[in-house]
C-alpha cells in the first residue's frame, strides 16, 4: 500500500500514516501541503490517500468536507480511526519584531481562545503546516505560533516561551482513489 499524506516526516499526517505501515513494501508519499497532494489525485488511481478531519487549506475555503463531498465519485473510505496528535505547543517570541502570529488553519480555534483571553489583537496568518508555519515563525521573529512539541524541542532559543500545551485526539480518514 501506497500513502500520500502531508509532510514531511515530523508532521502528525506522516506519523498517522506510519502506523498504518505493515509490510516492507509499504510507503508514504509526503506532499508541503494538501492542496499538492489533491492537484495530484487523478495520478495517483489505486494508491491511499490519508486525511485528517481537521485538514483545512491554507489558500482558500477548502477542508476534509470539501474533499469527501468533492471527490466522492473518486475515492474510497476504507478505515477511519482514531489517534492523538504528537502534543503541540503554542510558543510566544518575548522579543519579535512584528505582531503577528503564523499557524497551520486547523489550530486556529486554540490561538483565537489564548488571544481572546489575554486581549492580546496579534494578526493571525497562515500556512501549510505547523512545520512550514514553525518555519516562518523563527525566520520572519513573529511573536505566535503553534508546533509539534517535538519539533519546538530541539530549539535552545530563551526568548521563546511555552504558552500553552495541547494534545487532542483526531479523527483520521484513510481512502482509496478509485
Amino acid at each position: 500500500m501506497r500513502i500520500h499524506t502531508l509532510g514531511p516526516e515530523s508532521t502528525d499526517s506522516y506519523a498517522a500514516a506510519k502506523s498504518l505501515i505493515k509490510s516492507e513494501e509499504d510507503d508514504i508519499v509526503a506532499y508541503p501541503s494538501f492542496d499538492n497532494l489533491i492537484h495530484k489525485i487523478e495520478s495517483l488511481k489505486g494508491e491511499h490517500v490519508l486525511f485528517p478531519v481537521a485538514f483545512k487549506s491554507a489558500r482558500k475555503e477548502y477542508g476534509w468536507k470539501e474533499f469527501n463531498y468533492d471527490y466522492w465519485d473518486k475515492i474510497e473510505l476504507v478505515e477511519v480511526f482514531q489517534k492523538k496528535t504528537k502534543p503541540m505547543v503554542l510558543v510566544r517570541n518575548k522579543s519579535h519584531s512584528e505582531n503577528t502570529a503564523m499557524i497551520h488553519p486547523a489550530t486556529t480555534i486554540f490561538l483565537k481562545k489564548y488571544l481572546e483571553s489575554i486581549e492580546d489583537p496579534t494578526l493571525i496568518t497562515y500556512t501549510d503546516s505547523k512545520y512550514k508555519a514553525w518555519t516562518a515563525f523563527c525566520k520572519k521573529n513573529l511573536k505566535y505560533t503553534i508546533i509539534s512539541e517535538d519539533v519546538f524541542e530541539k530549539e535552545k532559543n530563551p526568548e521563546y516561551k511555552v504558552e500553552e500545551r495541547y494534545e487532542p485526539v483526531m479523527v483520521w480518514c484513510l481512502y482509496k482513489i478509485i
